[in-house]
């Protein structure tokens, strides 16, 4: 089996999962806007739910597991797999206190922000109920970055699954039955999300069980340690700063009004869709390739995992933010127009979505960029371009303030954030690391651009002429699903075809996945 096709199997493994684990988070979301609407504790939960997660990011699934996993790969490599779970436990030793520490010293400052600030009451005590969760998934990501490495993949987006199932669980069966307040139901809500975090910890680690991991203390690898310690530092600034950032705009956004962070998150979670579902699959099984090829020095195998990692997230987001622009109103309006989630609402978060979709290409490259640069041992890289998103986000969020743009600006400004942030992360690669860029970018970014533009037009008119030929003949919901999904699979199928006629080196996953589906009509594409 090739490279290329042990790949393409790993991202579509992953992708499968993810799509369960997505499915379910859009319905958790949904059950949660038709709870709480657009309210004043419904942001309150989303607000205290983003600090765990921010630190997730910050140490979990950013700065240590930046450091971490091509310090794993090279000794792997160098002296085997019993090696480097060795390494990964003195790693945990080490963190693990400073993960429980800060998770007190952060449950007793909400607690304090509560009694200060009785305004932020609410928020402040559902941070308090949160916050353990932090740990949980940040070891949980030590693991999963572990056996990933190992060639197993999946196991993460099942424990996310399984993390949205409790949620749901906890609001719609406890929340609902045995909570009379509001505040009560996102309680409940919260407990299910620190027993969803339990669940993440638990099913990676039985896959790196699985490949021989054992729980007992070893010697650090003075070397190893060096490096990561090297590594961490200016990882664990820049996945801050980036942190920052993300928490300054939903901050603002929490002050602007009740409801403005509700729009902010919920178009943030419809953009999250398809990056999560295909780009972030695209981007675990690309890191690890690219940390062993860089611990083999093989530079050839460096661009062709680059390049073949960038292709596919540009095929697929650029195509994905197109469309989802096409059919801003017609999604938001089928996804979370239930309950206390009315009209009004839903027309408000679309106009989010459009500019929440012009800058997802760029989040997903950035997404490849940066672990590129990490296993360059560029992370001080990283450290710069998240400085330069943050002065940018910042700017243009008081620019957005002062002119009364409202959430709509902060929106925009943080677009803009993402865009700058990538063009300086390329700038640093090339700079420092033009090894990864061999494959030139240029012919294929053409390429999906056109295609993308061709399938808006058809998405977007052919959804216009169904919905109105429907429109009295079915109920409004089943009339969007029909009429998205003949436009948007017209689309998609012109887009399809139209970079296959013309090379697009990533055609051969395409023309895959159309075949198993084709197979069941008895019919079969072309070599």
């Amino acid at each position: 089996m090739t490279e290329q096709t042990r790949q393409y199997q790993a991202m579509a493994k992953t992708a499968s999962w993810t799509m369960v684990s997505r499915v379910l988070g859009l319905f958790r979301d949904q059950l949660t806007t038709a709870v709480f609407g657009a309210s004043a504790i419904g942001s309150a939960f989303l607000f205290a739910f983003t600090i765990p997660n921010l630190f997730r990011r910050l140490l979990g699934e950013g700065a240590l597991t930046a450091a971490v996993v091509p310090v794993l790969a090279d000794k792997s490599a160098r002296d085997g797999k019993t090696s480097a779970f060795g390494f990964l436990n003195f790693v945990l030793r080490k963190a693990l206190p400073w993960m429980v520490g800060l998770t007190l010293v952060s449950i007793g400052a909400a607690l304090l922000w509560s009694l200060v600030r009785p305004k932020d009451a609410a928020a402040a005590v559902l941070t308090a109920v949160c916050m353990p969760y932090m740990p949980l998934i940040c070891v949980a990501a030590l693991f999963t970055s572990a056996v990933n490495l190992s060639g197993r993949f999946g196991l993460a987006e099942v424990a996310s699954g399984v993390l949205n199932l409790c949620m749901i669980v906890a609001l719609g069966v406890g929340g609902e039955n045995f909570a009379a307040t509001d505040m009560g139901k996102a309680v409940w809500l919260s407990l299910g999300a620190l027993v969803g975090g339990l669940c993440q910890l638990l099913i990676p680690m039985w896959g790196l069980r699985q490949e021989g991991w054992h729980p007992r203390l070893n010697d650090a690898d003075a070397q190893a340690w060096k490096t990561l310690s090297v590594a961490f530092l200016p990882a664990a600034l820049g996945a801050g700063v980036q942190q920052i950032n993300v928490l300054a705009s939903r901050s603002i956004a929490f002050g602007v009004s009740d409801e403005s962070l509700t729009y902010y998150y919920v178009a943030n979670r419809i953009v999250e869709l398809p990056i999560g579902l295909f780009s972030a699959s695209i981007a675990v099984v690309i890191f690890p390739a690219l940390a062993t090829a860089f611990a083999g020095r093989d530079v050839p195998a460096l661009a062709r995992n680059y390049g073949r990692g960038m292709r596919l997230v540009l095929a697929i987001n650029v195509g994905a933010a197109f469309g989802l622009i096409a059919f801003a109103v017609p999604i938001v309006q089928l996804l979370f127009n239930y309950g206390n989630f009315r009209t009004g609402d839903c027309a408000n978060t679309s106009r989010l979505l459009v500019i929440f979709a012009l800058a997802m290409p760029f989040y997903a490259m950035i997404s490849i960029v940066t672990r590129a640069l990490n296993v360059a041992g560029q992370t001080k890289a990283t450290l710069v371009a998240a400085v330069h998103a943050l002065i940018v986000n910042a700017t243009g969020s008081a620019v957005a303030v002062w002119l009364s743009l409202g959430v709509e600006g902060l929106a925009w400004a943080n677009a803009l954030s993402t865009l700058w942030q990538y063009a300086v992360l390329r700038h640093h690669l090339r700079k420092h690391a033009p090894e990864f860029l061999g494959e030139s970018l240029f012919k294929p970014a053409t390429q999906v651009l056109a295609g993308s533009v061709l399938l808006a037009v058809v998405a977007f008119q052919g959804y216009a002429f169904l919905h109105n030929v429907l429109a009295g003949h079915l109920n409004e919901k089943v009339n969007l699903v029909v009429s998205m999904g003949l436009a948007g699979g017209a689309g998609m199928a012109l887009y399809a075809v139209f970079l296959d006629k013309l090379g697009y080196p990533e055609r051969d996953l395409l023309r895959g996945y159309a075949n198993k589906v084709l197979r069941l009509f008895g019919l079969q594409l072309r070599a």
